[in-house]
């Protein structure tokens, strides 16, 4: 809490996360288990993702507290989360009362960190599939830039932290209808193939889709989302927020 406050400070606001970087890297003292509003966080403070959440003790909060929002007011069913990481997403929002999780991850120890946290917070409400999500069934290779980072992407640089995992078709993996779905989909440029993978499910439930999309994406990514009747909400740099039918907003 004491650093989480100080960090505010212009003068700090840079300084602390420097000097924590350089301590964690020359001692090696770099996992760390942090209670984050009554979730008992395990985390790698090699990433920068984690580092930041570890300190400030907040992640994406603009987009965050939009998507949380939009869950409770609209009674939202079921959080699909796509691309979970380590799930920090699906933690936060795992204390909404009726909400189902699914969340989805090719990164073999992305998964096993996340079922961990989930085990240790006895969370009932949150599904983990370890696999990637696409138009297509079968496997696929994700790179990632260094060791201990938990993103990976398909379109990455061929580097030996490779990863091999499965891929197959949102639609042939869940089976809902007529339901309330909320997606948040952060698939390292993939975005597209996995819409096509995911157009039953799109067409037959009403769904709020919050999606990162990379700029070489973005065309193809709005057009399919126009042909099949979603309606852009908001955007933030590269999240994009969609829905088919007519949300309730605070």
């Amino acid at each position: 809490m004491i650093i989480k406050n100080l960090i505010k400070l212009p003068i700090l606001k840079r300084l602390i996360p420097s000097i924590f970087k350089k301590y964690i890297f020359f001692t090696g003292n770099y996992l760390r288990e942090k209670k984050i509003n009554n979730i008992l966080y395990n985390l790698d403070t090699r990433h920068l993702i984690d580092r930041n959440f570890y300190l400030r003790e907040n992640y994406e909060d603009e987009l965050f507290f939009y998507a949380k929002n939009l869950i409770i007011l609209n009674k939202v069913n079921y959080f699909i989360d796509v691309g979970c990481c380590w799930g920090i997403y699906s933690l936060r929002l795992s204390n909404i009362r009726k909400l189902k999780i699914l969340a989805f991850d090719p990164i073999k120890k992305n998964i096993i960190r996340f079922l961990k946290m989930i085990k240790r917070n006895r969370i009932k409400n949150i599904k983990v599939f370890n696999k990637a999500l696409g138009e297509k069934k079968g496997k696929v290779m994700l790179y990632g830039l260094e060791e201990y980072t938990p993103n990976y992407s398909i379109y990455g640089k061929k580097t030996r932290n490779m990863h091999v995992s499965k891929i197959e078709r949102l639609d042939d993996t869940i089976k809902l209808k007529n339901k309330l779905l909320y997606f948040k989909v952060d698939i390292e440029g993939h975005e597209y193939p996995f819409l096509k993978g995911a157009k039953k499910i799109l067409s037959e439930n009403n769904v709020i889709l919050q999606i990162e999309v990379f700029k070489k994406n973005k065309k193809k990514v709005f057009d399919y989302l126009k042909k099949n009747k979603f309606n852009l909400l908001k955007n933030a740099n590269t999240d994009f927020f969609f829905s088919n039918f007519k949300i309730k907003e605070s």
